[in-house]
């Protein structure tokens, strides 16, 4: 019961909701045997190992979860019987395949039982049993290995879908197939599971086929097709089935996978931003005779670049210029026109977190670099106005999300944490402190296959304050950008 417990408290901690996950997810529950374990150590490691090296088989390590099960090691036959357990441990490691044995020592042989069972710990999809002379974990060992080719023939798919952008969906897809860009497939949904009533176990799977497609990108494990035809009115989800059709190299475009060797070169470089602004610009202060504010709007140019080292690492820069007026908001300045040139000077790196590959799906950036903000309002010291910077070590995160097609939305916020001030006309002083936030969202349209057209607002906010003279002065500036984005 204890056991249960703990499990339970892991999972809950981590999951909030309950998930479908592959068969193709395999893990290895720990290996009992009638002889204090002797045996099951060794045929767990080398069976653990084998499954690393699987191609058709996506392995969920229990490594976590064996400090527990060693702490219930008297019972735990008993436990690994309880269907609640196993769903809670194929719950946690999200497999939907968990291989159960257990080694029964006779004299001079062992009779080797395996299970292979669904992740609601009630399924069992394979299950054999044999007697093994001598014992030995090489010939345990081996037994297994074969049934095993045996269970990962009878998985009734070879891959899953994993994300949907209108007729293009990103799936899932098994190392061990042959297949290549201008394979076709079918996409399959789940109906139900027929389980034979003697032996118990899962021997037959209900689907019906919802659209038939083409593949026209490869990844690592995934590949992205294109729907051709819908057989029903039903909608593509996540989840739905992947059943590759026979592998005719007279279809095949190009039959390249991915590979580690390659992972660099996916045929471009990165990209570069140019755009126009117009900015609803305001710079406040506090000198001792109160508070003033003059605002306006200024204009500027802007070129944004983003370099990509891999497929998940990429580098930034930022350079930006802005002038215009300002005119009395409030208060009474002793300078009611003031000029203004601001500038913006970024650079840094990142990753990227992509769950359905580089080009498609979603993408979300976690970075950090430098950052400088600066302003040069015309000099005023009664008002607190001249020539300053805000800078330091900026850290982001933001992200873009498949609206359409050809329409993608994006975000990102920034702090500079621990910033400083930088008075460069020496009107304002030392500052006691400073502060810098930025946020922007915006909409690209895919204009073509180099070249989007861009749309976006952001909101810069930065900020000193001071022990003397002048107590604070604030800069903010709503900008409205328009721009190309190019692809290099």
């Amino acid at each position: 019961m204890r056991i249960k417990v703990l499990l339970l408290l892991i999972v809950f901690s981590t999951i909030a909701r309950a998930e479908n996950f592959s068969m193709r997810s395999c893990m290895l529950l720990p290996i009992t045997d009638s002889a204090g374990n002797a045996l099951a150590f060794k045929v767990y490691e080398e069976l653990e190992n084998h499954l690393k090296d699987q191609k058709w088989c996506n392995y969920k390590s229990s490594a976590d979860l064996l400090g527990i099960f060693s702490k219930y090691r008297e019972r735990l036959k008993a436990h690994l019987q309880d269907p609640a357990v196993i769903k809670t441990v194929a719950t946690r490691l999200q497999a939907g395949t968990l291989i159960r044995i257990d080694l029964e020592f006779e004299v001079n042989s062992v009779i080797l039982n395996m299970e292979v069972l669904g992740e609601n710990g009630e399924d069992v999809y394979f299950k054999d049993k044999e007697t093994i002379k001598n014992g030995d974990a090489a010939s345990v060992v081996g037994t297994v290995k074969n049934w095993l080719e045996l269970y990962e023939t009878n998985i009734p798919y070879d891959g899953q879908v994993i994300g949907i952008l209108g007729d293009q969906i990103t799936f899932s897809l098994p190392e061990n197939k042959k297949y290549g860009i201008g394979q076709e497939f079918k996409v399959k949904r789940f109906l139900k599971k027929t389980t034979h009533k003697l032996l118990k176990t899962v021997v037959e799977w209900d689907s019906m086929v919802i659209g038939r497609g083409k593949i026209f990108n490869i990844s690592k494990g995934q590949a992205l097709g294109v729907i051709k035809v819908y057989t029903t009115n039903k909608k593509i989800k996540a989840g739905d089935w992947i059943k590759l059709e026979k592998y005719s190299p007279n279809s095949i475009v190009d039959d390249r996978k991915y590979t580690e060797g390659n992972k660099y070169q996916f045929g471009k470089l990165g990209t570069v931003t140019i755009n126009m602004n117009l900015s609803s610009a305001s710079v406040g202060t506090s000198p001792t005779a109160g508070s003033v504010k003059n605002s306006g709007f200024t204009y500027g140019v802007g070129v944004e670049t983003e370099a990509w080292i891999t497929r998940n690492y990429f580098g930034f820069g930022e350079f930006a210029r802005s002038v215009g007026n300002l005119k009395k908001s409030s208060g009474s300045p002793n300078l009611e026109t003031t000029s203004i040139t601001s500038g913006v000077l970024k650079v840094g790196a990142g990753f990227k977190y992509l769950p359905m590959g580089f080009f498609y799906g979603p993408q979300v950036n976690l970075y950090g670099g430098y950052a400088r903000y600066s302003y040069n309002v015309e000099e005023s010291a009664a008002d607190g106005f001249g020539e300053n910077a805000i800078s330091g070590f900026l850290i982001g995160v933001g992200g873009s999300l498949p609206l359409q097609k050809r329409i993608r939305l994006y975000g990102k916020g920034e702090i500079i944490p621990f910033s400083s001030f930088d008075d460069i006309s020496g009107t304002l002083g030392n500052a006691k402190s400073s502060g810098s936030m930025y946020f922007k969202v915006g909409a690209r349209y895919q204009y073509n296959r180099s070249m989007t057209l861009d749309g976006g607002f952001e909101v810069i906010n930065n900020s000193a304050r001071f022990s003397s003279g002048v107590s604070q002065v604030n800069y903010r500036d709503s900008v409205f950008k328009i721009g190309s984005t190019f692809v290099y």
